[in-house]
């Protein structure tokens, strides 16, 4: 059975062929992160030293194809940035530290590496390299968007039990018990779920103010399956993530008196429902299978988590205890006493926090590289967000951004991000677009290959000439090139 799956993806990857001549690298990053969130390991792999599914194959195709680009010279010549080398740092670290000490007897330290850091940060790298193309965009601004529409509604499905609607079927399995009555979607886990649906609404919202009134006629639609997907995940985090990320374009398109008395006006709301709904919301049954005390028992054992993690951290500091290897290590913390709390209730279970998780694995050499490529993240979604002089479809690019690491960011403070299936890859994708547009300027080609001749000339203008003239030298030689786009200045 495992040869015929091998001849059949074989198979497969020759009708690829004729369909990577007419699309770039981007939408085909695009394609491979589709088929990993639809069609990834649960739906099919092939079982061996490491699982083998289609969107691993895929992966592994994108990066052929960009180092064969790469050897003609068709992809635009850039150099690193500091955020590349915090990246870089950040994966290296990771790797040697998956190899310190012996190997755990249930966990493989080495294959979390390989699929939640090596296979985002390769996702990341082959989009980063590349030249984007306005179609390019507006392609996987539409497709994030129908990505959303999609979750959202078989979301609904999920939670209101109509599992014959939902495809793929394993999403509805029940003998994959946890989360099982929510809308998990093809990651199996609401949080994750979550963050895709809150990106998604950002680029609907996005879309939604730059449309004609059909346009805002569909995309407010969309925004409303969006948001019905979200109630339907039944997880706080997500509703607060969902929130800030639609918060995040309104407040760029609103005016200031606007923005200043919205802020006002959502933060005495949520402190109101806090106080009155506080018990209900703590003892909200979600799950199917999981009482509704335990679930307000999840909520107690945050604060536990984050006092082993505390004590870890204070004996391994600088390089933590290992990446993958934290129950290997945490045992002999669960018995302290100084806190004058439970924190044995916290045995057996991983961090629920993804900073204090890097912290205690890799330490602080770890954490600061990944929080060090968040806030360059950041910077850039900020600095394409305000400016208004760029293309709508760029500026767009800058709100998905931030609405993506808003609720990455906030889930993340009650989850451990890192090890969910696929929202690294979301989110390495999400940030390779912007380091791509990034290294363009902030500008759009009208081809992958204006963009190869443009890449090149574009670095050398900036190396040579003073910062202030820059801008006009680009626009001349975008001119001449014939390239359309606005230049961030």
């Amino acid at each position: 059975m495992e040869f015929v799956a091998v001849l059949f993806a074989m198979a497969g990857l020759v009708w690829l062929v004729p369909l990577l001549r007419i699309i770039n690298l981007p939408v085909f990053a695009f394609i491979v992160l589709i088929t990993g969130t639809f069609f990834g390991p649960p739906f099919f792999a092939v079982e061996s030293v490491l699982q083998i599914s289609a969107d691993r194959l895929l992966w592994l195709v994108l990066l052929a194809l960009y180092v064969i680009n790469w050897r003609l010279g068709k992809t635009p010549a850039i150099g690193f940035s500091r955020c590349d080398f915090a990246l870089f740092a950040f994966l290296l670290f990771l790797a040697v530290s998956s190899q310190v000490g012996p190997a755990p007897p249930k966990e493989n330290p080495l294959a979390r590496w390989i699929f939640y850091v090596l296979m985002p940060m390769g996702l990341y790298w082959s989009i980063r390299c590349s030249s984007l193309t306005r179609r390019d965009l507006d392609l996987i601004i539409n497709g994030i968007v129908g990505l959303g529409v999609y979750l959202g509604i078989t979301g609904l499905f999920e939670a209101k039990g109509l599992h014959g609607l939902v495809f793929p079927r394993y999403v509805v399995d029940p003998a994959i018990w946890e989360f099982f009555g929510r809308a998990r979607g093809p990651m199996l886990n609401p949080a994750g779920n979550g963050v895709v649906l809150g990106t998604s609404l950002a680029a609907a919202a996005c879309r939604w103010v730059q449309a004609d009134r059909q346009g805002k006629l569909l995309y407010g639609v969309a925004i409303l399956c969006i948001l019905a997907g979200i109630y339907a995940t039944l997880t706080r985090g997500v509703w607060v993530g969902g929130i800030l990320a639609l918060g995040v374009v309104v407040l760029n398109y609103s005016p200031r008196w606007l923005r200043i008395w919205g802020l006002a006006v959502v933060v005495v709301l949520f402190a109101a429902m806090s106080l009155g709904l506080k018990d209900q919301m703590l003892a909200m049954k979600r799950d199917k299978h999981l009482p509704a005390e335990d679930a307000a028992k999840s909520i107690k054992l945050r604060p536990l988590l984050a006092i082993v993690a505390l004590e870890m951290f204070k004996d391994a500091p600088l390089t933590g205890h290992g990446f993958g290897h934290y129950f290997q290590h945490a045992d002999r913390y669960y018995e302290v006493r100084s806190y004058d709390l439970p924190v044995e209730m916290a045995r057996g279970y991983m961090q629920h926090n993804v900073l204090l998780s890097i912290l205690v694995d890799t330490g602080l050499i770890g954490l600061s590289c990944f929080v060090g490529a968040l806030l360059f993240w950041t910077s850039y979604g900020l600095r394409f967000a305000r400016d208004h002089s760029l293309d709508p479809a760029v500026q767009s690019w800058g709100l998905i951004s931030l609405g993506m690491l808003v609720t990455y960011l906030f889930n993340g403070m009650f989850q451990d991000m890192l090890v969910m299936p696929m929202v690294q890859m979301h989110l390495f994708f999400i940030m390779g677009v912007l380091a791509s547009l990034v290294s363009q300027r902030g500008m759009l080609f009208e081809s992958a290959r204006a963009g190869t001749r443009f890449g090149p000339l574009s670095a050398s203008i900036a190396a040579v000439l003073p910062q202030g003239r820059v801008a006009n030298a680009s626009q001349e030689v975008a001119a001449k090139l014939s390239i359309r786009g606005n230049h961030p200045g």
